[in-house]
């Protein structure tokens, strides 16, 4: 019978504990390139993101994955362990101090003789061999001949300097290394400020960085280093390009994580014109169609329902959700069926809707008598939810919180912080795996800031709420209710 490690698991939930099987037996590629996948559809799984800092393939994307974790959890028991696993594994490197100065008159790059003596090696290889050798000290060549260009054009009282990084540089480059790369350049950038070969070097490793970081889904840090080739380089056409898509999808984010879902789907579209391979571009729209269609829906704009689902269905057809919903819709089209106006709502003067932070409780009234009391979990410590007076602003079947990747069932939006909305609705669903976060923990102050409830009681309070209904959060129930004696609830 194979053995665990022979047959991958198909589900991303499950693939945690492969990699780190694989990690223990010493297969740490493997492992890598399973974690990566994991915390890009899981992003909050925090052990997921602890073990990349330990398999990270650079020092950079090791600060990246702690970061990350901290911002899940900063009071992680294993956060201390872990920075000081990251410390020893990548300390850091001192820079290169400048060569002493001799009277030769006219001073020998030091790269030459390590290429002449590994062109040397290679021979003895052996003609199996030969043809790679070529191209490798090809490769090397093109290399070297980059950074002693920038060494020709300075000055000659720094050339000699620049010479003495030419190894260092030439092994950063090579490795794909753009971070030290970066760290060498601008180093010698402050010190050159107007050797334009030189310059053109530091927009290359600018560019290469902001590259590799997009293509792992670091959009927020790619898009700093599009704008620092720009700087140095206005026409670098390929930074142009990516500082355009890069910007577009994180307005398209800003707009999605606000539920302006017109707004998001015009600036994914704009990306997917130019580049259908970009980052979870495809799931992102295809949420932002989904959920734009659900919104419609609910406001009885049938048709408008029907072509957003249409298209969420063209980007994932092998998502179920979508067919389901675009068949119920049909159905309710059809000529035998209620016409697309719906019927008007109950006034939602009457209802109130109470959570008392203190307690973890939510009281709900209408018409001042208790209609409901349910078990709440809100914000943890650091991320608390806001107290005060607000309503229902909308309501979303399944709102998708695209920080996260968390889907939000029976979403209702009561208040905006910053640019993101905060509401209440079932316990979060981990996209594409089914994992419910916090299930578990309700009474406990677990959330970002929104108020979680049970899958059961979410649906009976979103199927009975009105939008504009009230909303008030207080720091204590007891003493809200002692108050307000005459919504004093049947049991408390």
């Amino acid at each position: 019978m194979p053995s665990s490690t022979d047959q991958p698991p198909a589900w991303p939930a499950d693939k945690l504990e492969y990699a780190i099987e694989l990690a223990r037996k010493g297969q740490h590629i493997a492992a890598r390139d399973i974690l990566r996948r994991v915390v890009a559809l899981q992003p909050v799984n925090q052990e997921a993101w602890l073990w990349l800092v330990a398999l990270a393939e650079s020092r950079e994307e090791a600060l990246q994955a702690l970061e990350k974790a901290k911002s899940i959890n900063p009071d992680h028991p294993r956060l201390p362990q872990v920075e000081q696993w990251l410390a020893r594994r990548f300390p850091r490197k001192a820079v290169p101090r400048k060569q002493p100065s001799t009277d030769t008159g006219k001073p020998s790059p030091p790269a030459q003789p390590v290429l002449s003596i590994l062109a040397a090696s290679r021979t003895t290889v052996g003609l199996v061999l030969a043809g790679l050798a070529v191209a490798v000290a090809i490769l090397f060549w093109g290399v070297l001949a980059q950074f002693q260009a920038v060494a020709k054009t300075a000055p000659p009282d720094k050339s000699q300097t620049l010479q003495a990084y030419l190894p260092e540089l030439e092994a950063a480059r090579t490795r794909h290394d753009w971070p030290r790369l970066i760290s060498l350049l601008e180093t010698l950038y402050q010190q050159n400020p107007d050797n334009p070969a030189l310059t053109q070097q530091l927009a290359d490793a600018y560019l290469q960085q902001g590259i590799s970081l997009r293509n792992r889904g670091f959009i927020e840090e790619a898009r700093p280093l599009f704008e620092k080739t720009l700087s140095l380089n206005p026409t670098y056409t390929r930074a142009g390009q990516e500082y355009q898509l890069a910007s577009a999808y994180l307005q398209g984010r800003d707009y999605y994580q606000a539920g302006r879902w017109p707004e998001a789907i015009e600036q994914f579209e704009s990306i997917l014109r130019r580049d259908q391979t970009y980052p979870h571009l495809i799931d992102l729209l295809y949420s932002a169609y989904y959920n734009h269609g659900l919104s419609a829906e609910a406001s009885g704009n049938l048709k408008e329902a029907q072509q957003a689902i249409e298209a969420a269905i063209a980007l994932r057809p092998d998502l179920p959700a979508a067919r389901q919903q675009l068949a119920a819709i049909s159905y309710a089209l059809a000529p035998d069926t209620p016409p697309e106006t719906p019927l008007p709502s109950p006034s939602a003067q009457d209802q109130l809707i109470v959570v008392g932070i203190a307690e973890q409780r939510m009281l709900v009234f209408e018409k001042g008598k208790q209609v409901f009391d349910f078990v709440v979990s809100t914000g943890e410590p650091g991320r608390d939810t806001a107290i005060g007076d607000f309503e229902i602003l909308n309501k979303i079947d399944v709102a998708y919180a695209s920080t996260w990747n968390l889907d939000m069932p029976y979403w209702m939006g009561i208040y905006w912080s910053g640019p993101l909305q905060n509401g209440i609705h079932a316990l979060p669903i981990v996209k594409h795996t089914g994992y419910k976060l916090w299930d578990g923990y309700l009474g406990q102050r677990v959330s970002y800031g929104c108020i979680i409830l049970s899958d059961e009681d979410a649906k009976t309070l979103y199927e009975w709420t009105r939008i504009g209904a009230k909303v008030k959060i207080v720091p204590s129930l007891t003493r809200w209710l002692a108050e307000n004696p005459h919504l004093v609830p049947s049991q408390f």
